[in-house]
């Protein structure tokens, strides 16, 4: 997790200590005894939105623009947007509350995220972790065969929150990746999301080839899915920063039924950042402001 700064390119706690900490044990023993209980929620809703019914957004790491749209299996032909610095506390909070490195960290229960003001609406929500052991998990986990990391606490962007962690229900919404397929299969998807693939397919530990052609084969038959691209579904597939230093340009791509055909392979020279992901949630349902730096952001759509 690395501070805001630069620019991104678009394309396209009420409750106890025990409550915080319950879900941190790595131990393989411990997680599938955790795993074998642990509460997990599907909430849907259908509050109206200004411009979409739907948001996805998708991170991935660590790679600067160029070297991002330079890769051949990594370039939908969308949308395009230029905008400002990335950080997945910041994504959800408007913030980065001090966080300066990816130790585990908490940010105390008085402030506030995308979450209350998405329940404050009745806005559905998740967060899905791909290779997430169970819901509510709070620590890291690797792959058990190979001993690569795996899902990282820090690529959740509600887990630095103390308001999320010690609420049970809040952290039955963050979940595995595969309760997304559960989920759509059962229309049964909230209209706020956020995915974080492993540290293999999000680029972390790999290549942006590698996230590329992941982001391309989970998100192409999506988008023909009608059960998940609905009338004004916006999806945001976007990196937390850049490799490099300089202007930490990133890349990011704007696609779902939500864009609108005119827009399609057009560019925008407006100055966004990741505070604009909050306040493009904000201005479409109407959910008010965090009063961080939500509130001079400009919203993508």
């Amino acid at each position: 997790m690395a501070l805001l700064s630069g620019c991104l390119t678009l394309l396209g706690l009420v409750g106890s200590v025990a409550a915080q900490t319950q879900y941190t044990s790595t131990a393989s023993s411990a997680v599938a005894k955790a795993a074998a209980t642990a509460l997990t929620l599907s909430p849907t809703s259908n509050v109206a939105g200004s411009k979409f019914e739907r948001f996805v957004q998708i991170f991935l790491e660590n790679t600067d623009y160029q070297k991002a749209i330079a890769d051949s299996e990594y370039r939908p032909d969308t949308d395009r947007m230029r905008a400002g610095p990335p950080n997945y506390v910041a994504a959800v909070g408007a913030n980065t509350f001090g966080v300066t490195d990816d130790g585990f960290r908490r940010i105390g229960s008085s402030t506030k995220s995308i979450v209350d003001l998405l329940e404050a609406k009745g806005v559905s929500w998740s967060v899905y972790g791909e290779d997430q052991p169970y819901s509510g998990f709070e620590g890291n986990w690797v792959n058990q065969k190979t001993g690569k990391a795996d899902y990282v606490r820090k690529h959740n962007p509600v887990m630095s929150f103390d308001s999320v962690t010690s609420d049970v229900n809040r952290l039955a919404k963050c979940k595995n990746l595969t309760m997304f397929d559960k989920e759509l299969a059962a229309n049964k998807l909230p209209q706020w999301m956020f995915i974080t693939p492993n540290m293999t397919n999000d680029a972390h530990d790999s290549s942006i080839t590698v996230a590329g052609k992941w982001a391309r084969n989970w998100l192409t038959p999506l988008l023909a899915n009608p059960k998940f691209n609905i009338d004004r579904t916006l999806v945001i597939l976007t990196f937390d920063e850049g490799s490099t230093t300089g202007t930490n340009q990133i890349y990011a791509v704007l696609l779902g039924s939500a864009v609108p055909s005119a827009k399609v392979g057009t560019t925008n020279s407006t100055r966004y950042n990741h505070y604009s992901l909050t306040k493009t949630a904000e201005d479409n349902w109407g959910l008010g402001s965090l009063g961080q730096n939500d509130v001079g952001a400009s919203a993508f759509f």
